[in-house]
């Protein structure tokens, strides 16, 4: 496995001030860090490429879509718009080095209908993942469409429908993030979740249910780590928190309190958990 964090603990725009993180995070033990992409942003992908070449870093990438992008909108334009972002995400993680494009990006982020997901959204979601993940794998890129909790999402909850959407999908370059925090939220049995539906699996992020220090709330994490272990999972496993003084970010995520205290108290602890939670599981 690899292990990575992701820098929305810091910010959603990674810029200069921000590499000083990357030797940090180097020191630490981290093998990359995740970095938000997107056409919105003001992120010079080359430089930050650089930067973590300076650190003897890797990294993965992460997108989240907005309204006017949303893949399953009943108007044809706004779906068009979802995969012209997705499009330029997956030439960002390229840029970038990374071979994973992870994110809810199977619809837009916090918008909701009043209902559960339909059969035509399902349609329509599938459809523009299909096309995006026929770009990622000219790219070299893999597509992990990220499951929500209730509160941030409805298109998928679970493992279960992630793995429905990917088959409906049926490419090799698309497949599910599987996130601890979502998952406890949502899932009656993790392990089942991991084990029945692992194929899926293209990427993992490591949180809290509180968003919390790693360990110090209620993710069963050993038994994640033994059924990551059984499905033979062996990619990034990337560390993730937010922060109530990330504009934007913080009220997105309804980020209202402190759960980690210091940053860089909270990546210190992250790296060492990990390693001994997921690589000292495969060990075994």
């Amino acid at each position: 496995m690899k292990f990575g964090i992701g820098m929305y603990i810091w910010t959603t725009d990674v810029a200069p001030e921000h590499y000083p993180i990357f030797t940090t995070l180097a020191e630490l033990g981290y093998d990359g860090a995740e970095i938000p992409v997107g056409s919105g942003l003001a992120a010079d992908n080359q430089k930050i490429r650089h930067a973590l070449d300076d650190a003897g870093l890797g990294c993965t990438t992460i997108l989240n879509l907005a309204a006017e992008q949303n893949p399953v909108s009943p108007d044809a334009a706004v779906r068009r718009r979802g995969l012209d972002e997705i499009r330029f995400g997956i030439d960002a993680a390229h840029t970038l080095g990374s071979t994973v494009l992870s994110g809810p990006f199977q619809t837009a982020y916090a918008v909701f209908s009043g209902a559960g997901p339909t059969e035509q959204e399902l349609t329509w979601s599938a459809e523009v993942m299909r096309s995006a993940a026929e770009h990622a794998a000219e790219a070299g890129v893999v597509l992990a469409v990220e499951f929500l909790n209730r509160h941030e999402g409805y298109l998928l909850n679970t493992m279960a429908q992630s793995a429905s959407l990917t088959a409906r999908v049926d490419h090799p370059s698309f497949g599910v993030l599987y996130d601890t925090h979502h998952a406890h939220a949502e899932e009656d049995d993790v392990v089942a979740a991991i084990t029945t539906h692992g194929a899926a699996i293209k990427h993992v992020q490591a949180s809290e249910n509180n968003r919390g220090v790693l360990g110090a709330g209620q993710v069963h994490w050993a038994a994640t780590a033994r059924a990551l272990q059984e499905i033979g999972y062996d990619g990034w496993v990337a560390a993730e928190a937010f922060a109530a003084d990330v504009p934007g970010l913080s009220t997105k995520a309804h980020v209202w309190r402190d759960t980690f205290g210091s940053k860089d108290r909270f990546a210190a602890n992250a790296i060492g958990f990990m390693r001994d939670t997921f690589a000292s599981e495969a060990a075994r």
